[in-house]
């Protein structure tokens, strides 16, 4: 899913703030539609790459900001398989 039309900036996205967007900016990842191309799971391994701090609810919070939902309402199976991807 496309980032909601209009949208420049990484922390208009629902779930993403002011911290979210440094850590992708630091990454790299400097628009909605960069994070969008990457997805959830690449954007997460760069941020952290970068120096970001592991965190599975700032990876939840990614997948869900490309898919216009809130963090909180991902299903406990997405859940599961974002972390699979991301943890050895």
């Amino acid at each position: 899913a496309a980032p909601p039309a209009g949208l420049s900036r990484l922390r208009d996205l629902r779930n993403l703030g002011p911290a979210s967007e440094r850590m992708l900016l630091a990454a790299g990842i400097t628009t909605p539609d960069e994070l969008d191309r990457l997805g959830s799971v690449e954007a997460y391994r760069r941020a952290i790459a970068a120096g970001g701090h592991r965190s599975l609810n700032f990876l939840w919070s990614l997948d869900a900001a490309l898919l216009e939902v809130d963090w909180r309402d991902l299903p406990a199976d997405r859940k599961s398989l974002l972390r699979s991807q991301v943890e050895p």
